[in-house]
C-alpha cells in the first residue's frame, strides 16, 4: 500500500526544493559582486560623460558669442550670477538648467577659471567635487584645481577634471 502512494504523489520532496534554493543562493552571491561593481562604475561613467557635455556648451558658447562667458568660481549653477544672456546662452547648449545638472553624488559641478575676457586668454576648468577628500589637479602648472577633485578609481585614479580652454 506504501509503494501505491509513492508511484502516484507528484511534486518535489522537501529535500529537493532545498538544494535547488541552496545553488540559487551560492549563484547569487557569487553574481552579486560583479552587479553592485558596475553601478558604481556607471557613475563615473556617467560624471565623465557630463564634464564633457559642458565643456562642449562653454565651446558652443564660444562659437556662438565669440568669448567665453565670464564667470566667478565655484558650483557651475552660480558661476554665471543670478541670471541673464550668458547663463541663458549657456544653458542652452546642455538643454538643462544649470541647477538641475548634478553629478551621480549628487553634488553641483564646479567649475575653475583663470579666464581674462579682456586680454582673451587664461583657462576654464570644471570638474567634480569630492566632499570627503580628494586633491589637487594640475594641468602641466598651466591650470591648476586646488582642493577636493574626484578621483576616478577605474581610470588610475585620475582626477576627474576637464580642461575646457587654456590660452596662454
Amino acid at each position: 500500500m506504501l509503494k501505491k502512494f509513492r508511484k502516484s504523489r507528484k511534486g518535489f520532496t522537501m529535500v529537493e526544493l532545498m538544494v535547488v534554493i541552496i545553488i540559487m543562493a551560492v549563484l547569487g552571491l557569487a553574481i552579486m559582486p560583479s552587479l553592485m561593481g558596475s553601478s558604481d562604475k556607471a557613475k563615473y561613467s556617467r560624471a565623465w560623460n557630463d564634464l564633457n557635455a559642458i565643456a562642449n556648451a562653454f565651446v558652443g558658447y564660444y562659437g556662438k558669442e565669440g568669448t567665453f562667458p565670464k564667470i566667478t568660481g565655484g558650483p557651475l549653477s552660480g558661476a554665471f550670477g543670478t541670471s541673464g544672456t550668458p547663463k541663458d546662452t549657456f544653458q542652452s547648449f546642455l538643454n538643462t538648467p544649470l541647477a538641475n545638472l548634478k553629478d551621480p553624488w549628487d553634488q553641483e559641478y564646479q567649475v575653475a577659471s583663470g579666464w581674462v575676457e579682456t586680454a582673451g586668454k587664461g583657462w576654464i576648468i570644471v570638474y567634480v567635487n569630492e566632499a570627503t577628500g580628494g586633491g589637487d589637479v594640475d594641468f602641466g602648472g598651466l591650470a591648476k584645481v586646488t582642493g577636493k577633485v574626484k578621483k576616478d578609481p577605474y581610470q588610475n585614479n585620475v582626477p576627474m577634471a576637464k580642461l575646457v580652454i587654456n590660452v596662454m
